[in-house]
């Protein structure tokens, strides 16, 4: 899996560039068996890295078992404290390490236009220049050290226009939609013998952007997944809804 390649290589590498807090700038790990985490990470989802900041981290989304190689996963942002929770960032991990090492800050907000991406990122560097706080020109030299690193053994490039594959990624979904949910995600269609299940699924989103409390309802819906063979999903809901609703 890649993240784990990345993950080994991060470790070796991250002697070499101590100016950077991380060779990728993000808090990387996965842990298959972990059920907390924030009431809004979707319970079909598997965090892999955290930014530092506000709770913001990202995560593989399985889609209900859609997706069965987790390379492949789409992946999510998810912003604990911001109204619109969660965004499609990245196709699969490949996509998300090369936006997020080369364009991390069309990951961080929304832009209209690559126009208005491209200005942030001169306001950036502007202010990373005049800080006396801010030592620049090594952080500088590191990046590129690692952008090096990356390109060479992961093959990882800069994707063209960042900000229209962000567009581009999140209409396909739209278009793949059975349902519509509060979160943005929506629901696609579920495996063959699932069709029944789309506006269930949808409800357990749903009961996650809204951070539901009511015992009686989320503990039916986990009842329910548990019933379906969806141990992980079912224990999740009951962990982010009812541990932080208590």
């Amino acid at each position: 899996m890649l993240l784990q390649q990345i993950m080994l290589w991060e470790r070796g590498f991250s002697r070499g560039v101590e100016c950077l807090e991380t060779p990728t700038g993000l808090f990387l790990g996965i842990d298959f068996n972990e059920k907390g985490g924030y009431f809004c990470t979707p319970v079909d989802s598997f965090p892999f890295a955290r930014t530092g900041v506000d709770g913001i981290h990202y995560a593989l989304l399985a889609d209900f078992g859609l997706v069965q190689d987790l390379d492949e996963a789409p992946v999510i942002q998810v912003s604990p404290m911001d109204s619109d929770r969660i965004q499609l960032v990245a196709r699969n991990l490949h996509d998300f390490f090369s936006l997020y090492l080369f364009d991390e800050l069309a990951l961080l907000n929304d832009y209209p236009s690559e126009e208005a991406y491209l200005e942030s990122v001169r306001k950036e560097e502007a202010q990373d220049l005049n800080s006396k706080w801010f030592d620049h020109d090594r952080w500088k030299r590191e990046k590129q050290k690692v952008l090096n690193e990356v390109q060479e053994r992961f093959n990882l490039k800069p994707i063209p226009n960042p900000v229209q594959y962000l567009q581009e990624i999140r209409f396909e979904r739209s278009q793949q939609i059975t349902i519509l949910t509060e979160d943005s995600l929506g629901i696609l269609a579920p495996p063959t013998g699932a069709k029944d299940k789309e506006a269930f699924f949808a409800s357990i989103r749903n009961l996650q952007h809204t951070f539901s409390t009511n015992k009686i309802i989320i503990e039916h819906h986990a009842n329910e997944l548990l019933k379906m063979g969806r141990t992980h999903e079912a224990e999740s809901l009951l962990a982010r809804l009812l541990s932080e609703g208590e």
